[in-house]
């Protein structure tokens, strides 16, 4: 039990912490919507220019199964706080890392694993907005293999993606409840 206090203790502290970095590319949304309204990956590396809003831990039977890192662009987290809203542009990456456990009781820690994919969302233009089975609810969703970054895995939001967030709905299905950086 104790391990599972430190991991949500880790996990807040984790979430708490945020890197000053230089502001992103503006154009990283439409970088990544191609005509037709696919998604593809960034190619930006928003690891080191992106800001790490928070991180998600799924447990296993002991451990961490997967931990999930989370990134956005800096002028995204300015423009939340000051107006409690995503601006158009916004992009939020989901790591998905498999969760590497040692150790036993009061030494068991869980850290980042492999890389297995990622998760996309995209804040479109209220005006002309990309259509297509990746786009509603006001946003652009994508998930995408390790190994296949540049298609994504998704085909309707609807079926792969929407299910995770509408207990989120009223926070325009993003969970800001594990982002410390948003809270004003």
């Amino acid at each position: 039990m104790k391990a599972l206090h430190y991991l949500a203790g880790l996990a807040a502290v984790i979430g708490a912490v945020s890197v000053d970095a230089p502001a992103a590319d503006e154009g990283a949304a439409s970088a990544m919507v191609k005509p037709d309204g696919t998604i593809v990956m960034t190619t930006q590396n928003y690891q080191r220019d992106w800001t790490m809003l928070g991180t998600f831990i799924h447990l296993g039977g002991s451990g961490a199964k997967q931990i999930n890192v989370i990134y956005t662009q800096p002028e995204t987290v300015t423009a939340y706080r000051e107006s409690g809203e995503f601006p158009e542009g916004t992009v939020i990456i989901k790591e998905l890392r498999d969760g590497v456990t040692t150790g036993e009781g009061d030494d068991m820690v869980s850290s980042l694993g492999e890389l297995k994919g990622w998760f996309a969302m995209i804040k479109p233009p209220e005006t002309n907005p990309p259509q297509g089975p990746l786009w509603g609810d006001g946003w652009g969703w994508a998930k995408f293999n390790a190994d296949a970054p540049e298609a994504t895995i998704t085909t309707n939001y609807q079926t792969d993606c929407i299910g995770c967030h509408i207990p989120v709905q009223d926070t325009d299905f993003i969970h800001v409840e594990g982002y410390p950086l948003l809270r004003k």
